[in-house]
């Protein structure tokens, strides 16, 4: 089982490159001044065609609802960009591309979204879309969004709940993996028995935002941090290997460590959010945390939680390109100067 599920990492992971090495790249920023293909995303939608790169730059001003009718990768400036503990080598424009809402009704197959700051939701109704490095700490990502949603992938995301639109449609074979989940992963209705998957190696649950709420099915739990999760009636339906909590909800063997102690200071750097912490960053795993060393994925030992395994959580979700987080340049410049400096510091991450 779970080395089909490393395989799965790699092939999205080649075919997201690909898509974006043959492919146009539009840019849109809605910033006066600033010379761009478009100033909001919709017209970048309609202006691209499939298979195309859209890049939304960073701005101070959210960019309009965007509705994916083909298969885009969308990619933002990430987020978490600014305050008083900021993450290293993000971005030196602190501003984030922000969006209300993404709808990826049928024919959005494909898709990638990627560093966005989402602060309603993302509605997924197609197969095959991959949703990563995003922030939804206020929003909510849906699936069965008027259609069925196999096979799409939630990685490497700081969100709050993860959930479905409709209740008559299949959301089969999904990876959830990697991401920071604040408070819940449920499925309501008939359409609990039509969702299912698997869900590795994230942190779900948190002092700021409560217990862990489950309501899922027929799902594989694996390498997760749990924080007092409870999953109703649907507790003997999934199955279980090297999860960590603070109760013992989840059933014992399996590498499974129920009942940790202080769990609250013993497992993360600081998750009390204090200073000297960035916000994904208090979930990095204590130098003592139980949490090391006691997952398990392909015959090898890895991490549990959002840091651990071979595809781990991005600080800030900053996207896979190269991101310029330190200019420097004069302020004034005499007319005639022949040349001038300039120190330019950028990472890929």
């Amino acid at each position: 089982m779970t080395k089909v599920i490393f395989t799965l990492f790699i092939f999205v992971a080649v075919l997201f490159y690909c898509n974006t090495a043959s492919a146009k790249i539009w840019r849109v920023n809605n910033n006066a001044g600033v010379s761009a293909d478009f100033t909001d995303l919709p017209a970048a939608i309609t202006g691209a065609s499939a298979g195309d790169t859209i890049e939304l730059e960073s701005s101070a001003t959210a960019y309009s609802t965007g509705v994916i009718t083909k298969r885009l990768v969308i990619i933002g400036t990430g987020y978490f960009l600014s305050g008083t503990t900021v993450n290293p080598n993000t971005q030196w424009n602190t501003n984030p591309s922000t969006v209300s809402v993404i709808e990826c009704p049928f024919g959005s197959a494909g898709s990638v979204i990627e560093g966005l700051v989402i602060s309603g939701e993302i509605l997924l109704g197609d197969s095959d879309i991959t949703v990563q490095r995003n922030l939804m700490s206020t929003g909510i990502l849906e699936l069965c969004f008027s259609h069925n949603s196999n096979a799409d992938t939630i990685r490497q995301n700081y969100i709050d709940e993860i959930t479905n639109n409709g209740t008559t449609f299949t959301a089969s074979g999904l990876l959830i993996y990697n991401n920071i989940i604040l408070s819940s992963i449920t499925f309501n209705g008939a359409a609990i028995n039509n969702i299912n998957g698997f869900i590795i190696n994230n942190d779900v649950g948190s002092t700021t935002n409560g217990a862990a709420n489950f309501n899922v099915a027929n799902f594989t739990l694996q390498n997760n941090i749990l924080f007092s999760p409870s999953f109703g009636t649907t507790l003997n339906s999934n199955v279980y290997f090297n999860n960590i909590s603070n109760n013992a909800v989840i059933p014992a063997g399996n590498g499974n460590v129920n009942s940790v102690a202080n769990f609250t200071t013993a497992v993360y750097v600081d998750w009390g959010f204090g200073p000297g912490f960035s916000t994904d960053g208090a979930f990095v795993l204590a130098s003592s945390s139980p949490a090391i060393g006691a997952g398990a994925l392909n015959g090898s030992t890895v991490d549990c939680g959002a840091f651990g395994g071979p595809a781990p959580y991005i600080l800030s979700g900053m996207p896979a390109i190269p991101s310029i987080y330190s200019l420097t340049a004069p302020t004034q410049v005499l007319v005639g100067t022949a040349s001038i400096n300039v120190s330019i510091s950028s990472a890929s991450h």
